[in-house]
């Protein structure tokens, strides 16, 4: 039995390599930024989907919790109020929101005043070699994803979907130079 023989015509070799520097060269800047697109456009969408609480992207967003249980009568105030009062009459108001308006049955969570889903994943930084995204502008923004988490990378699915847009470019640089 003869053992295969692999024939490699070094011409066609050196055309992809350089086909590939041609893609990537030393930056991949522009595969960061197609991703970070990729993730901003994703985290949008979990907070259009996860406005009334549930589940997404393997983490779950309570709904606004309750104001308070009243002890005299055992009533449960939710955060939008609407309860009578027990003294003066009227109605128990909404818990504040940080923009000082109050919360009203079947508003979303975690868009007061859209600010934080705005910049909930802008890039804070850039290198050929890594990029760092973040939230920016908003003091809250720590503590809401730690309550309900939107800035984290879901395994393997946005690994998956970052080397899909590496293999993408070089596939269309490959293809540009007749390979």
């Amino acid at each position: 039995m003869t053992a295969p023989v692999l024939t490699l015509d070094n011409d066609e070799v050196l055309k992809v390599v350089q086909a590939v520097e041609d893609a990537l060269g030393n930056d991949v800047r522009p595969i960061w930024r197609e991703f970070a697109a990729y993730m901003r456009t994703t985290v949008d969408q979990m907070f259009r989907t996860l406005r009334h609480g549930g589940s997404g992207r393997g983490v779950a967003w309570p709904y606004f919790a309750d104001q308070y249980t009243r002890k005299t009568d055992g009533v449960t105030v939710p955060a939008w109020g609407g309860v009578p009062k027990i003294h003066g009459g009227g109605f128990v108001l909404g818990r504040r929101r940080p923009s000082g308006s109050r919360v009203a049955q079947g508003d979303s969570v975690m868009q007061d005043g859209g600010t934080m889903r705005a910049r909930a994943l802008l890039v804070l930084s850039m290198q050929a070699d890594r990029f760092t995204m973040g939230p920016q502008g908003v003091n809250y923004a720590r503590y809401q994803n730690a309550r309900r988490p939107w800035a984290f990378f879901e395994l393997p699915r946005d690994v998956n979907a970052l080397f899909g847009i590496a293999v993408d470019r070089l596939r269309k640089a490959l293809g540009s130079h007749g390979i």
